[in-house]
């Protein structure tokens, strides 16, 4: 559907003073948004019956059970080569294993590869994208210690660990054109590196990034600017960098309302940066109910930003955020409750709920990135994967 144009409706918040150039872009930007809202409003009618406020659907297409005695503790889709074909299949990510998943044609899953951790638990899958056959990974006890690239010989195809980092190390994510960004260290010590991939998995060159005075706790690449990236810090600013300079651009200061705020999502449009963020350390308001998702329209050149819209849980449901994902205009949060929710934002509101499978919470929930398809796990190993409509 391209670049998302959200609803700009106002914050309950004051909205800061605007330069009428500003102004006049985001009249343009809502009045796009309304075409864009009467088409899916079109599009919605051929849709299944559902509640008023649920306009979405989930539908159940596999499942499977990871067999590690450990707790379960991420799940990604990745792009993998097998006899010269590419094919999208699923990782797992245990506390002491990261299994790799290839798809049979009855939509059952055959478990190819295993990589076995025993000293450092495994806390999360890094994906990189526009690299086949492999996948990073973060392993650490609380806070990551060390980032491993998992690969498999070409000749005999058994599976391999590539150190690539250790430390102290705050934030990683994975970036197009086969690179991965990391922060280690804090305040003054603290380093911004990219490393960028060869075609064979290994690494190629380094690149260091201008440290702000702040701790960094989370990146997103920006959709539609190429070389800008962005990052969170503990003290609620966003940082700016030009990923071709290597400088920070801009420090752009939020809203106080919800501190450690983590950016999801990024996007350029018509000069203006649009950045989804989730707020885990949000309190639940008698304004607001329990706070999901945000999205801000930030001014790079003048760092004013406005808040355009708020996700909540709809009337009914209960808890806050324990963790999520956004991909395209589509946000999706596990639950302190153990529900998965979903919102467009598009639409502006909540449009499906998976409440918990067979009476198990759910603790994980990724976009996949090879499909519109949703992917649900429970500490137990189940895998679920839902269609989205």
């Amino acid at each position: 559907m391209g670049k998302p144009k959200v609803p700009l409706t106002p914050s309950a918040s004051p909205t800061p003073l605007l330069p009428p150039y500003l102004k006049e872009k985001l009249a343009f930007l809502k009045k796009e948004y309304s075409k864009t809202l009467a088409r899916l409003k079109t599009e919605i009618t051929d849709l299944p019956a559902c509640d008023s406020w649920n306009p979405g659907s989930l539908h159940l297409v596999s499942k499977f059970k990871n067999p590690s005695s450990s707790c379960s503790v991420d799940v990604s889709a990745v792009w993998w080569e097998r006899a010269g074909v590419k094919e999208p299949c699923i990782i797992t990510a245990c506390e002491d294993v990261v299994s790799l998943w290839k798809p049979l044609d009855t939509l059952q899953w055959e478990k190819v590869h295993t990589w076995q951790f025993t000293e450092v638990p495994v806390l999360q899958i890094v994906p990189v994208p526009d690299v086949y056959n492999l996948i990073c990974v973060a392993l650490g006890n609380l806070e990551i210690r060390e980032i491993r690239a998992l690969l498999c010989s070409s000749g005999d195809e058994s599976e391999k660990q590539v150190l690539l980092k250790s430390g102290n190390i705050k934030a990683v994510l994975g970036l197009t054109k086969r690179r991965l960004v990391s922060s280690i260290g804090t305040f003054c010590n603290q380093q911004i590196q990219i490393m960028t991939f060869a075609e064979d998995g290994g690494s190629k060159d380094e690149q260091l990034l201008m440290p702000p005075d702040e701790t960094i706790l989370t990146f997103a690449e920006v959709q539609g600017m190429q070389d800008a990236l962005l990052g969170t810090t503990t003290v609620n600013n966003i940082v700016i960098w030009n990923l071709k300079t290597g400088q920070l651009l801009k420090k752009v200061h939020i809203d106080d309302s919800y501190q450690a705020s983590i950016c999801h999502r990024a996007y350029s449009e018509m000069g203006l940066l649009f950045v989804v963020l989730s707020h885990p350390c949000a309190k639940e308001s008698q304004a607001f109910g329990s706070p999901m998702f945000q999205l801000l329209v930030i001014n790079p050149k003048t760092a004013q930003s406005v808040r355009v819209l708020l996700c909540c849980l709809p009337q009914g449901q209960a808890g806050r955020f324990l963790e999520g994902d956004v991909k395209d205009h589509i946000a999706a949060a596990v639950l302190t409750s153990g529900t998965i929710a979903i919102w467009d934002l598009l639409l502006g509101h909540c449009t499906a709920v998976l409440p918990p499978v067979s009476d198990q919470n759910w603790s994980l929930v990724k976009w996949s990135g090879t499909d519109s398809h949703l992917l649900a796990g429970q500490k137990d190993g189940n895998i679920f994967i839902y269609r989205y409509f």
